[in-house]
């Protein structure tokens, strides 16, 4: 049972890391707007809302910033990818050397 566990790990890690860095459906823009938003509001509304109320946002800087993290996302996403693998590798071993 305890040979599953690395299997199952590298899988969810190889299958979350593509995800990300191939932005399927837009996976990566979604974890930039959603989880590392400040304000958690898309950003049109966002800019929308502050400024008919004629003043800048604290956390402005993060819409300009938005598609570079979009991008550093991407990219941690391969290394999820990459570190999956490893996982992956390690639990077909212990598989093999088990059997």
């Amino acid at each position: 049972m305890h040979i599953v566990i690395p299997l199952l790990l590298g899988a969810g890690a190889v299958l979350g890391g593509l995800v990300l860095a191939t932005d399927r459906r837009g996976a990566a823009r979604w974890v930039v707007e959603t989880l590392m938003n400040p304000a958690h509001d898309s950003a049109w509304a966002l800019r929308r809302r502050y400024t008919r109320w004629g003043i800048e946002h604290p956390q402005m800087d993060f819409l300009r910033k938005a598609p570079g993290q979009v991008r550093t996302v991407r990219i941690w996403g391969g290394f999820v990818a990459a570190f999956g693998c490893g996982f992956l590798v390690a639990g077909v071993l212990a598989l093999v050397r088990a059997v």
